[in-house]
């Protein structure tokens, strides 16, 4: 039991440690641009992003009123994601990469409005949960519509949770085209979802396919051509503020999977509020729910 305690005060005192040394990147971000000092502050980044950023050197000024404060952190291994409110109430996204023994800025991405705390848990989701480690067995979920309703709607519907995440399956009637392959108009026909829970209350997810634009370009920089992509996207909403949004298009998300006829989602639980899913009830209906016109069931919990 000693050993035992020892090791989770080990591990703690390890994420308190690292967490702070993120958060420190920020300050020491926020140091850099203040003083306009361009070495040091594409020092923070990492090996490969500080190549590309390379090329903003001439455009380095002092900018005095730079200022940022930390708003969560979450980190998982040697990934980190900070969410960060900056000047004139803006709002950045940042991942961090370990490079050796020093915290690295990987991407950032503005918001004009504030980012959910939850989302940094669909930035960087969970280790797989039970359902995924013993091999998302989807012919052992119940179906939420019958036979001759599926093949009218052009689609059916499957879903499970289990400690770590919900799993929602759409299967299509015919096969979909992959994240960022071309196509001429996207599929679809399945409904705008929401998502009932017991002890976190209700969630409205939009799990839409849309078409994304790829242009490419001559030796001049302009434009010669144009290609339209299928790009998946969920976005998790609650009281119409967003929780999270996840994409699949030109780059991949482990979120979403799309493979032949099936169209997969994975919500991490936490992203809702739940840290503990065994005493969770959970319903899945369209948006109508609980007058739901096209599809209404009741999650099981993996394992049962």
């Amino acid at each position: 039991m000693r050993i035992l305690l020892i090791l989770l005060l080990t591990l703690a005192c390890c994420a308190q440690s690292n967490q702070g040394q993120v958060e420190a990147v920020l300050k020491n971000l926020e140091r850099a641009e203040q003083t306009g000092n361009f070495d040091a502050w594409i020092g923070l980044w990492t090996r490969e992003k500080s190549a590309e950023l390379e090329k903003m050197r001439s455009y380095a000024r002092a900018r005095p009123d730079a200022q940022y404060r930390a708003l969560k952190a979450l980190v998982r291994g040697d990934e980190a994601v900070l969410l960060a409110q900056g000047v004139s109430n803006s709002f950045i996204v940042f991942k961090l990469r370990k490079q050796g023994a020093d915290w690295k800025l990987q991407e950032e991405a503005f918001r004009d409005t504030a980012p959910n705390p939850n989302s940094v848990y669909a930035l960087l989701p969970p280790e797989p949960g039970a359902f995924a480690r013993a091999g998302s067995h989807w012919e052992q979920v119940a179906p939420a519509l019958d036979a001759s309703h599926a093949a009218r709607q052009g689609w059916q519907m499957k879903a499970i949770f289990d400690d770590s995440y919900l799993y929602i399956r759409i299967e299509s009637n015919s096969p979909l085209p992959a994240p960022g392959s071309t196509v001429v108009r996207p599929p679809g026909g399945w409904p705008v979802l929401k998502i009932d829970t017991s002890d976190a209350g209700e969630f409205v997810l939009y799990d839409a396919v849309n078409v994304g634009d790829q242009a490419t370009f001559d030796s001049h920089g302009q434009a010669n051509s144009h290609r339209a992509y299928a790009a998946y996207m969920i976005r998790m909403e609650r009281d119409h503020q967003e929780v999270f949004s996840a994409s699949a298009d030109l780059s991949p998300s482990p979120l979403l999977q799309v493979a032949g006829r099936d169209y997969d989602i994975r919500i991490p639980l936490v992203t809702m509020g739940i840290a503990d899913s065994r005493a969770t009830k959970m319903t899945i209906g369209d948006a109508q729910w609980p007058k739901s016109a096209v599809v209404s069931v009741s999650v099981e919990r993996y394992p049962r």
